[in-house]
């Protein structure tokens, strides 16, 4: 007599499935103390610079940009005119968040609002302290530009975690930090004692934090997207930091910081078209799933 073939029962879950979901579990559970531990760090490493580092001033030869040329009676037209593509990548992505966005949550719409209206009101700034730099203009370059600092990492954490009301509140308490760390270098400033340790920290953060949130698991398509955009970010800050060298080997065709401008704009873009065509994949899972 012949034994019938076992069948495999699509809903039966073995020891492999309940072991996976475990373990998921357990990583959805440390990934929720991110939001707390976000300003966290930062304080503790705000307060390890305070105590072991002088306070940094603001360099004198700071506003002696390489490119100076002035074009339509315009000073320093290329810096100037450049922000263009600031103002572009900002409209274009709050557009496609308005318009178009895919968001699991109203947090997350919310804070790529703001970072898509933070570079925006870059552009602006950036225009007025180009016109004419100084100290007093930079402060209204910087203090927008610190606020998408914030609100971009906040973003993506918003996308990869599921947040309980204390998470979300911490958050946007940490979108805070950037704007009050302009807002103490510039007091400083007005009395003679301008320092910039906080705002320098504020950079690191934003250099570390997106690529290791991006390898935490998301819901959404496109997310390779967002990899390209930081990659524009970053090289348009090596562009940045060899302003002059980049206009000298350019023969005075475009500068370092001119470029900046033009790949940070194109980077805000990116992120504005991801996502406005992305689509939440069913099959996926968000680090806290």
């Amino acid at each position: 007599m012949n034994t019938p073939p076992l069948r495999h029962d699509p809903h039966k879950r073995g020891p492999d499935h309940e072991r996976t979901r475990a373990a998921r579990d357990h990583t959805a559970d440390w990934l929720e103390w991110i939001p707390l531990l976000l300003p966290l760090c930062y304080l503790l490493a705000l307060s390890i610079a305070m105590f072991s580092l002088a306070p940094i001033p603001q360099p004198i030869d700071y506003h002696d940009f390489a490119d100076q040329r002035e074009h339509f009676d315009l000073n320093n037209f290329a810096d100037v005119s450049s922000n263009l593509a600031l103002l572009a990548g900002g409209a274009f992505g709050l557009l496609m968040t308005l318009r178009h966005g895919v968001f699991r949550t109203a947090t997350e719409r919310h804070l790529a609002l703001t970072f898509f209206a933070a570079i925006s009101l870059t552009s602006l700034g950036s225009t007025w302290y180009h016109l004419s730099p100084g100290t007093d203009r930079l402060f209204w370059d910087r203090l927008p530009l610190s606020l998408a600092f914030t609100a971009l990492p906040a973003m993506l954490i918003a996308e990869r975690i599921s947040l309980d009301r204390a998470s979300r509140l911490t958050l946007h308490a940490w979108v805070l930090f950037g704007p009050l760390c302009v807002l103490y270098w510039y007091q400083g400033e007005l009395v003679g004692a301008g320092d910039l340790r906080p705002y320098f920290l504020l950079h690191v953060f934003m250099l570390l934090l997106p690529p290791a949130l991006l390898l935490l698991r998301t819901p959404y398509s496109r997310g390779q997207l967002y990899v390209l955009a930081y990659v524009l970010f970053l090289v348009g800050m090596l562009g940045d930091w060899l302003d002059d060298p980049i206009f000298a080997l350019t023969h005075g065709m475009i500068s370092g910081h001119t470029i900046k401008h033009l790949l940070t704009g194109a980077a805000t873009a990116l992120v504005g078209w991801t996502v406005g065509t992305r689509r939440v994949e069913p099959d996926r899972h968000s680090g806290s799933a």
